[in-house]
């Protein structure tokens, strides 16, 4: 169920988030879609779920872009050596048929572009970026591991660089500074904040929402991550929905 994986790389981005490289054993003979995710195997301590930030099919060479919050990704920045990956995991998002994509990001939620940026490179659509965190340190330059990014729209909740506020309202801004140019708006980060845009974005305006909750296998099998009150596993039917399809869990009080 896992593959052997051996980390090649670990790099600071910011003074939060890190990227690490991961060449795999053996051959995986299907790609991942953007925002699709993996369980990354640490041996002794822990499986955790991770956004996949990148993927080179003919190198078979696997990034992931994270932030350190508990042992587990302690370990995962800190070891060398080999790990398991399971999967792909998930559904993602299809970029063929979309001319113009607004991707918007709070704080680690910027770990999915890379990969939504690769497949729009090759798709001919163009992948605009709204990207927010806390202070002017968390940030890294997005074209270091993004493709062909489109604009790029830094905010910081401090004021210290960028648009000054939190990103449902400097997305609000940018859309009423720029007008509806997006065929899609495809938003990751905190549950407040996914569930400030689709409470206030125009209903004529698709938004997708990349949701997060505690997932254990992966597979559907343990229920860890039912999406209460919903009857939805977030690792079968998501991690990408549309709003209306979840409005009633990013409601809800539960994690």
């Amino acid at each position: 169920m896992f593959k052997p994986a051996l980390k090649t790389k670990t790099e600071q981005l910011s003074s939060t988030l890190y990227l690490a490289e991961f060449k795999l054993v053996e051959p995986v003979h299907s790609k991942p879609l953007p925002l699709q995710f993996t369980n990354i195997w640490i041996p002794g301590v822990d499986e955790i779920p991770m956004s996949i930030a990148d993927y080179e099919e003919e190198k078979q060479v696997l990034r992931i872009i994270f932030k350190v919050v508990g042992e587990g990704t302690r370990s995962l920045r800190d070891r060398s050596g080999f790990f398991g990956v399971k999967g792909f995991l998930g559904n993602g998002f299809k970029t063929r048929g979309h001319d113009r994509i607004l991707f918007v990001a709070g704080g680690s939620g910027i770990a999915p572009l890379p990969l939504l940026t690769r497949y729009c490179t090759i798709d001919n659509c163009i992948v605009d970026v709204v990207w927010g965190v806390k202070s002017s340190d968390m940030l890294f330059n997005i074209e270091k591991v993004a493709l062909n990014p489109g604009s790029v729209y830094y905010a910081t909740e401090d004021c210290s660089y960028g648009f000054c506020g939190m990103v449902p309202q400097v997305l609000q801004y940018i859309i009423e500074k720029e007008g509806v140019k997006w065929s899609t708006i495809i938003a990751v980060g905190p549950k407040p904040m996914l569930k400030s845009i689709c409470s206030t974005i125009d209903p004529s305006i698709e938004v997708y929402v990349s949701l997060e909750t505690m997932v254990k296998c992966g597979l559907g099998a343990c229920g860890s991550c039912v999406l209460k009150p919903l009857p939805k596993l977030l690792c079968i039917h998501g991690p990408v929905f549309k709003c209306n399809e979840v409005n009633e869990f990013l409601e809800s009080t539960h994690d």
